[in-house]
């Protein structure tokens, strides 16, 4: 006798046989039972998760001797032959290879007799989806109106290219995968009827690679068992089919924890000469980290599709990592999997990516961010945050050196021209300010104040400018208000003057513009959702008055106002514009660096 390959030999021959199928092989049996048995079903959902197999089961149900019953023997020569495929009543069609209306019409002149042995007669009609336009058409009529001994079974991996009218005149079972954990558990069942040893990490593998597909997962287990001698082992599994341990994903992890960058690339390289697919890989990462996720999130990692042992070392591993920084990884992942199947070098981009995880750098809270960005636009002084990698560690402060006394100048010793004090960023951030030399000795000036508004400017008195680079300009005041024509013309030279003195202060005032002009007030306008922007001009209005007066060439007092009428949009819309888009947020991004993560 020649052998019978396991898929077909352990083929459930009863309903409580079907594994992961429960809500249909329920509701079959309890039609059955209140004879409520429809004129036609369409089957749907994964290949190998039973669709064939519950069609067969129906059929036995209705042509058993002691039936229609919702438990068949399976004894009687009516079971025998409906499981054997050599039943008159019960027809088995495949839709891709009797797909033409000739079939469809052929069918439609045979339904009309009798069964001959059975009850009922059955046609099942496989992978229907491939019929034709024409063929569907034809199958209308008979379809919505059977003869009463004839049942339809219909099914599709594909049911979306099933016609609507079709779907409307059956009733529609869906076929889910089927877990891995009750894939493991037939698994079992299967190694213990053939005397085969089995380690429960081998059968997980195999559950997994199944894809929640009973049959493949027994045709699997088949062809390890031919490999293997001395029974189902993970290293067996992983040999034959191509599977990646799991160690080597814990590797990368701890090598990223640990900065490594050697280590991590010592595993692409082992990747690499087992001869391990780098697509597989990636998808086994994006999977890794997954697991990390939800472990990380929830405390434990309950997940049927993995070994008890497996679900702990999740959980010990995702304590080192913050969800956030999990979220980046996982999305930096999720980037080189939609490219890796279109490059020509993969392990390149795989061992790019590696480093771009291994160098990350901790997230940082934004509001953190924009707080100490509010501290810089009052005048004080903030230091940048440090950035970290992942995982956290504990920094040591750096030593602050002595503040040195500035030199006082001494009667004999000549005072050296005053120059103009330039902020700079190192400066802005808590480091030294840098003075530079403004050429012939001018009026020196005290720091601008924060709150407090400047002291009146006498007529034909000059101030130096402090244009952003180049040399220094002088620009005459005159004792009357300038005109709202030449504040207008000369404003983006106003707003680059700001940026000259603080470039926090004049990126927010270049989301202004002016608005009117009345008794030597400049009312400046503001968009809707730009209240931080005009509080932040507000705070620093002395400074900016002393800069208005001198390019305008005339005495202004700056005021602030919001235009709440007026939309955010610039196509006019009141959308809620997203994080990137904020000024605020560009500003801590060019400030401090790092990136935005949802």
């Amino acid at each position: 006798m020649s052998y019978v390959v396991m898929a077909r030999k352990r083929r459930p021959k009863a309903f409580e046989r079907v594994v992961g199928q429960d809500h249909i092989t329920t509701t079959l049996q309890n039609a059955i039972r209140q004879e409520r048995v429809a004129q036609a079903y369409l089957f749907s959902g994964p290949r190998g998760t039973g669709k064939t197999t519950s069609a067969r089961l129906l059929a036995t149900a209705l042509n058993c001797e002691n039936g229609p019953t919702p438990e068949p023997c399976g004894e009687c020569g009516s079971c025998k032959a409906i499981q054997q495929g050599k039943s008159m009543d019960v027809l088995e069609i495949d839709g891709a290879s009797n797909r033409g209306i000739d079939e469809i019409r052929q069918l439609r002149e045979e339904v009309g007799y009798a069964a001959s042995k059975g009850k009922r007669k059955v046609y099942i009609i496989d992978e229907v989806h491939m019929l034709t336009t024409e063929a569907f058409n034809a199958l209308l009529k008979t379809l919505e109106e059977p003869p009463p001994h004839v049942v339809f079974v219909f099914a599709t991996t594909e049911v979306h290219k099933v016609p609507e009218t079709i779907l409307s005149r059956c009733q529609r079972y869906t076929f889910r995968r089927i877990p891995a954990e009750a894939i493991v558990e037939e698994l079992k069942r299967a190694v213990a009827d053939e005397g085969v040893e089995a380690d429960e990490a081998a059968l997980y593998q195999i559950g997994r690679k199944a894809d929640g597909g009973m049959r493949d997962a027994l045709s699997l287990l088949d062809q390890v068992m031919a490999f293997s001698d001395s029974g189902v082992s993970t290293q067996a599994v992983q040999d034959l089919l191509g599977i990646i341990p799991r160690d080597l994903f814990f590797e990368l992890t701890q090598a990223i924890q640990d900065q490594a960058s050697a280590n991590a690339l010592g595993v692409i390289e082992r990747l690499v000469q087992e001869g391990g697919d780098v697509g597989e890989f990636v998808e086994g990462l994006m999977e890794h980290f997954r697991h990390l996720l939800v472990a990380c999130a929830m405390g434990e990692l309950a997940d049927d599709d993995l070994p008890e042992s497996d679900r702990k070392r999740y959980a010990e591993a995702a304590t080192a990592f913050d969800e956030t920084d999990l979220v980046r990884m996982l999305n930096a992942v999720a980037e080189l999997e939609t490219r890796i199947g279109r490059v020509a070098e993969p392990r390149f981009w795989l061992e790019l990516t590696v480093m771009k995880l291994v160098k990350m750098t901790a997230s940082v809270d934004l509001a953190t961010l924009l707080s100490k960005l509010e501290k810089l636009g009052q005048g004080g002084i903030e230091k940048a945050p440090t950035t970290r990698a992942l995982p956290r560690r504990p920094q040591k402060a750096p030593e602050k050196a002595p503040d040195k006394p500035a030199p006082q100048p001494t009667q004999n010793q000549p005072q050296k021209p005053s120059g103009i004090q330039i902020q700079t960023p190192s400066s802005k951030l808590g480091g030294p300010a840098v003075r530079q030399p403004s050429g012939p000795p001018a009026i020196e000036e005290p720091p601008p104040p924060t709150e407090e508004r400047p002291q009146s400017v006498s007529p034909e008195r000059e101030l130096p400018s402090e244009p952003m680079g180049g040399e220094s300009e002088t620009v005459p005041i005159s004792g009357e208000s300038p005109s709202f024509d030449v504040i207008t013309s000369r404003w983006a030279k106003f707003v680059q003057e700001v940026k000259g003195r603080k470039i926090s202060v004049g990126t927010f005032i270049s989301e202004g513009y002016p608005k009117s002009l009345s008794d030597e007030q400049l009312v400046v306008g503001f968009k809707k959702n730009k209240e931080f922007h005009a509080n932040q001009v507000r705070r620093n209005r002395g400074m900016v008055e002393e800069v208005a007066a001198r390019v305008f060439g005339g005495v202004v007092r700056i005021g602030c106002e919001v235009d709440y009428d007026m939309p955010s949009g610039e196509d006019g819309s009141e959308a809620d514009p997203r994080a990137e888009d904020d000024e605020r947020v560009q500003m801590v991004l060019q400030v401090f660096g790092g990136e935005v993560v949802r």
